[in-house]
This record gives structure tokens, C-alpha cells and sequence, in this order.
């Protein structure tokens, strides 16, 4: 199929009304806490004055064959660990702390040693409107579930930690993540400038079949549908970057840069079918916007569509993905889809105008209680430069409960 029909095709699904919020299933990556309760088994719930020790445990095998300008290959190899002490001092009240470790293999030493800390406040309001509120260490990452051009995958594994404030909200159709990440501190007459990376990710249903009315919109389990269902969503993303500060000693620009994507998400999830579970159809449109005092990009805006077709099965899902973007980038989405290379080969390199045809088969398998195997294998196609390029990952994850305290 020539790239001309490839175009009409997606073209056509765009225009029928399937531009939205895409993206991948990495719930086995980012599992619900045992002490959320609202999508956790109610039995790891922590009563008031309970506390629970908990740990998180991530071991990563990432190889990117990349040759073309725009980014780089190289192998991310190691492991993640997270033990925390979780205290609940109330029913709306929560103490959590820890610390992050991270090693990469073939490196001596820890390559990251952080304490973290959260106050999470929580309140439940009518018409089961969940609200959450976190002081210190975020829900970062994965968890804002933002589509992979707006945050890099690749981010979860080098760069996980968030600290600052947090916003969550949730009911039964409708779900909302304002965040602000303090990257950067600065003090009078630093070198170097403050940092900071925010951004409010969110969607709502529009519409869903009955049968999906008594099942949170968001922790669908399609072994749990008694007959074939859909779902429309109303998805809603958007991130900011800003690099600057008053009190330094620097006379670098400041850097300001935000994205922005919103469209629809239609789903068909099966019933007692032998070999798919879910299908869905998934795209988006998304835009760039460079407010920075000093333009230094050859651009200031950009725009991309981006969209997904994905098939689950009992065993795997398989995902085939469409990219056009056009002058775009971001600071925190992934590589590939920007304009601006990132390459250490190719310095200042350029590709205003980048096409991708990108296919993903991800199996995820419960190998234990709460202990998952991960594999993928992400091949694309550059359309311009006609050339494939691949990506393989393994992921081996463990996030559980260890202790609980008895009801005091």
C-alpha cells in the first residue's frame, strides 16, 4: 500500500469523528495502590490509625535500534525500587514515605537515591465524586495518562520521580489530573535557571451502553461484561514547560512551551468471545505553541494527528499507529514524534514535517498474585525517509503489600 492510500484511509477516519485521546495499555506498569479506595480490592484498604508497608518493584530491558537522525538507539538496562511505610491517620488522611532506588546494570552504585514523601488528603463527595489532593511526591509518569507524544515512555524509566502538587478527580464518567512538577530549585545568585513542568490530563464519557452503567467507566473488565458493549469518550490534555527565574545569575532566555490535544475514543468491548477482548479506534489532534522570549526553535507553532487502531486479545493486544505532525514538539513527549532532534550525532538537526506508521504488539502476563511479565516490540516505518526502525522491551513489575498493621 502506497503512502498516498495510507493518508486517505486515516484522512477518512479523522473526518468520521475518531480524533482523540490515545493510549497505551500500561496498566501493568502503573497498578492501583493497595491503599486507593477507589479501583483498589477493598481488601488492601487501610482503615484510620492503620499502617501498611508496602513495595514496588520494576525491572526494565529497553533496546531502541534507532539510526536515523532524529533520535538515538541505545538500551536502558536495570531495575526500579520503592519501598514506602504508609500511615493512615485518618479516614481522609494520609502520611506515605520511602525511598526511590534506581540501578543501572554495567553502571557500580545506585544511579538514583531519593527519599519521597507524600500528604495525600482525600474526599468523597456526593454521587460518588472522588477528590484527591497530594503535597511532595506525586502520581507522576505513567499515571497521567497522557498520550505519547505529550510524555515520553522512555521518562518512566530515567526520569520517574515528581514533586510538588497534585489535583485528582474522579466519578463514574469523568476523570481529571491537574499537576504542577517543580523540577528545578533555585536560590539567590544560582547558576542555573528554575525548572518547572505541569499540565491537567482528563476525559469523560459521552456515551456508553447500559451495560456498562453499574461498572466504573475506568476499570472496565471486559470478563465481567455479560454482552458486547461501547463506550465514546471526550478526552482533554494539556502540558506547559517553563524555564526561567528572577534570583539567578544566568542570562539565558526564558523558555516557555505548550501542548495541547483533545478528540474522542470509541471502544467495543466483547463478550465471551473466543480470541478478542476489546477494539478500539483512537485519535487525536494536537498543537504547539513556543512562548519563550527568545524564539530559538525555527518555529513557534506546530500541529500532528495521531491515530490508533488496537485489537486485544486473551493473549496480546496489537496497536497499529498513524503520526503527521508538522512544525511540532514538546519538551516531555516522546523522541520520535518530535520535529527537533535529539540526537548527541546530529546536534540542531531538523525534520519540520514527520510522518510515522507505527505498529506495537504488547503481551502482558500474571506470572504471580501481583507480579507481571511485560513484552513488547515496536517496529515503525519512517514514511518520508522510508526506512523501519524497531524498538523490544521486557518489563518484569511487582507492586504489593507486604505488612498491615491490625485495626486499632
Amino acid at each position: 500500500m502506497n503512502r498516498a492510500a495510507l493518508k486517505c484511509i486515516f484522512f477518512f477516519l479523522c473526518l468520521s469523528g475518531f480524533q482523540a485521546h490515545a493510549q497505551l495499555d500500561n496498566s501493568v506498569l502503573v497498578r492501583p495502590r493497595p491503599e486507593d479506595n477507589v479501583v483498589s480490592d477493598s481488601a488492601l484498604m487501610l482503615l484510620p490509625r492503620q499502617v501498611s508497608i508496602q513495595l514496588e518493584h520494576l525491572n526494565f530491558l529497553r533496546n531502541n535500534e534507532y539510526f536515523l537522525p532524529i533520535a538515538d538507539g541505545y538500551t536502558l538496562f536495570g531495575y526500579q525500587l520503592i519501598p514506602k511505610v504508609v500511615y493512615k491517620v485518618n479516614r481522609r488522611f494520609a502520611l506515605e514515605g520511602g525511598v526511590f532506588l534506581r540501578k543501572d546494570y554495567g553502571n557500580s552504585g545506585f544511579k538514583e537515591v531519593e527519599p519521597i514523601f507524600t500528604a495525600r488528603l482525600t474526599y468523597d463527595g456526593k454521587r460518588n465524586r472522588h477528590h484527591e489532593f497530594l503535597l511532595g511526591t506525586l502520581d507522576g509518569g505513567l499515571a497521567h495518562q497522557l498520550v505519547e507524544p505529550l510524555y515520553d515512555f522512555e521518562s518512566q524509566l530515567t526520569r520517574r520521580l515528581e514533586s510538588g502538587q497534585q489535583w485528582k478527580f474522579q466519578s463514574k464518567k469523568t476523570k481529571v489530573d491537574t499537576w504542577i512538577d517543580w523540577r528545578n530549585m533555585i536560590y539567590d545568585y544560582s547558576p542555573t535557571q528554575e525548572e518547572v513542568w505541569g499540565g491537567t490530563s482528563g476525559s469523560t464519557v459521552l456515551y456508553q451502553s447500559a451495560v456498562l452503567d453499574s461498572i466504573s467507566s475506568y476499570t472496565v473488565n471486559p470478563d465481567e461484561i455479560n454482552k458486547n458493549s461501547f463506550r465514546l469518550s471526550l478526552p482533554f490534555q494539556f502540558t506547559g514547560y517553563h524555564k526561567g527565574g528572577q534570583i539567578d545569575t544566568t542570562n539565558l532566555p526564558l523558555v516557555t512551551y505548550f501542548n495541547a490535544t483533545s478528540g474522542l475514543e470509541a471502544e467495543w468491548f466483547l463478550s465471551h468471545n473466543p480470541v478478542f477482548k476489546r477494539f478500539s479506534i483512537k485519535s487525536y489532534y494536537l498543537g504547539f505553541v513556543d512562548y519563550s522570549t527568545q524564539k530559538k526553535l525555527p518555529f513557534t507553532s506546530g500541529k500532528a494527528i495521531y491515530v490508533n487502531l488496537s485489537a486485544k486479545t486473551h493473549w496480546f493486544e496489537l496497536m497499529v499507529s498513524y503520526w503527521s505532525g508538522s512544525d511540532f514538539t514538546t519538551w516531555a513527549g516522546g523522541k520520535l514524534y518530535r520535529s527537533v532532534g535529539s540526537s548527541i550525532k546530529h546536534p540542531g538537526y531538523v525534520e519540520q514535517e514527520r510522518e510515522l506508521l507505527i505498529f506495537r504488539l504488547i503481551s502482558d502476563i500474571e506470572i504471580y498474585s501481583d507480579v507481571y511479565i511485560s513484552g513488547r516490540l515496536e517496529p515503525y516505518l519512517d514514511l518520508r525517509a522510508k526506512s523501519w526502525e524497531f524498538s523490544n522491551a521486557l518489563y518484569l513489575t511487582y507492586r504489593g503489600q507486604l505488612w498491615k498493621s491490625k485495626n486499632r
